[in-house]
């Protein structure tokens, strides 16, 4: 039970423009930026009397943290295939998050980043799971830098070791999990590199495990290393490149448990603009899954275009992924697509991830006021593969149970509303609302009811 309900929790994401950096606060909170108000000429008022507090000779101290309140209902989660203990809740449940950090400087050189999480749950008839939306309170990065050159400004090259939050690129394969009640980090040694062409980061770590008490929380046994280089600095289209190294023996494909060793090569082109946006990434994996051969695929991208001159600044866009799954379990190699740690691809109403499974979507949008962003799609999903099952993002096979079989590809059509507004770069609101209809492969492998979820959130950061 606690690994399906796992699965159908790990999925939840917050996409688009809630990863956007707006103002000083950013996704990542340690690079957050308030070096504006260390000019004499700017009064700090309210919160920003938290940064840049003096503290001795050439030592300085910033305090920030969020406060989160997130309600959320789910009908038929998982199609209605649901373990007999699970009970459904009609009401919804209400999930609470109070995150504070202190980032304190000694000169130029040295800073020690620290940062505190609660979460918890209340309304729901089943036991929550700490991993995702329980922690007493833990201790979610800790980690010092150690900074090479600070007189030239041309570039930077620093250290950073401890615990630490990653999220590369677009949020594929590696991202922070903003939108489930924790967020992920991992006990690490980064070494980054910025010049006035391109950024680099090397890293190797373990994932961090959160438990529901007060600091108990723990690494678990996969590994993970690599290189992302981004050259975000160029005019028009920019583009990425990387390395991930992946080692676990927790994972199983079409119901095998077994250990791999997984490497993945890929390349992001992207470009983003007040009226176009482009988004385009293939990824190709290789390794071993115990005596498999692992030759996995995934292309995905994303065109989009704002009439920013008309009412409302109405916009159309083209998403799709083809993300391959195993073709014959009965021959030496493996081609389920992993993808680590990602953040969710395919809507909130149901578990899944990108492993196994092609979409098209068409997404149109509206602008009704500033910082307000509503956008309505409808989600095309398909196995790539008739031999795999689907997966959740966290990689737990979903479907089909070993009881069931199908040649059916169809998963299903999903009819999704997103609404996000950002009066400024202290508050978000969000609402999300889905709508799943299965496919013949979903009522061929279980219940095949329809799902639903809707959700509503409110945060302020400081």
């Amino acid at each position: 039970m606690k690994k399906l309900l796992l699965a159908l929790l790990l999925f939840l994401d917050i996409q688009g423009i809630v990863q956007a950096q707006f103002g000083p606060i950013k996704n990542l909170r340690y690079q957050d930026d308030f070096s504006d108000l260390k000019s004499d000429s700017i009064q700090a008022k309210g919160t920003d009397k938290l940064k840049f507090i003096p503290i001795g000779k050439n030592i300085t101290l910033s305090f920030g943290g969020e406060i989160r309140e997130w309600y959320e209902l789910r009908v038929n989660s998982n199609f209605g295939d649901l373990p007999p203990e699970f009970i459904e809740d009609k009401n919804g449940v209400i999930q609470h998050r109070i995150m504070l950090h202190a980032d304190a400087w000694f000169g130029e050189r040295f800073r020690v980043f620290s940062q505190l999480n609660n979460t918890n749950e209340f309304g729901s008839p089943n036991e929550p799971i700490s991993e995702i939306v329980v922690d007493g309170l833990g201790l979610h990065q800790l980690f010092g830098e150690f900074h090479f050159d600070v007189k030239d400004s041309s570039h930077s090259t620093f250290v950073r070791l401890g615990r630490q939050e990653f999220d590369f690129g677009n949020g594929l394969l590696i991202s922070s999990r903003e939108g489930p009640n924790n967020r992920l980090a991992f006990d690490a040694a980064s070494f980054i590199y910025n010049n006035k062409k391109f950024d680099l980061h090397l890293f190797g770590g373990t994932p961090v495990i959160i438990n529901p008490e007060v600091f108990d929380n723990t690494r678990i046994e996969e590994y993970l290393w690599g290189s992302y280089l981004n050259a975000r600095k160029q005019k028009d289209i920019k583009l990425d490149l990387y390395y991930f190294g992946f080692k676990s023996e927790r994972r199983s494909f079409n119901w095998v448990n077994g250990e791999q060793t997984r490497h993945t090569v890929g390349t992001r082109a992207w470009h983003y603009s007040p009226t176009f946006r482009l988004e385009a990434e293939s990824m190709y994996q290789f390794g071993k899954f115990n005596d498999l051969k692992i030759n996995a695929f995934n292309f995905s991208a994303e065109l989009a275009y704002v009439f920013d001159k008309v009412f409302l600044k109405p916009s159309i866009g083209l998403a799709g992924s083809y993300i391959t799954g195993d073709q014959n379990n009965s021959d030496n190699e493996l081609n389920t697509f992993d993808p680590l740690y990602p953040k969710p691809l395919f809507g909130f109403a149901a578990p899944l991830g990108p492993s196994n499974i092609t979409n098209i979507r068409p997404i149109v949008g509206l602008q009704p006021v500033k910082g307000m962003m509503m956008n309505a799609s409808v989600y095309f999903l398909s196995r790539q593969s008739i031999e795999d099952g689907n997966y959740s993002p966290g990689v737990q096979q979903v479907r089909p149970f070993p009881e069931f079989e199908s040649d059916a590809k169809s998963i299903g059509t999903q009819y999704a509303l997103d609404i996000f507004y950002v009066p400024n770069p202290h508050l978000t609101f969000l609402s999300f609302m889905s709508y799943l209809e299965p496919g013949d492969y979903v009522t061929e492998t279980g219940n095949g009811k329809s799902s639903f979820f809707v959700s509503l959130s409110a945060a302020y950061k400081f």
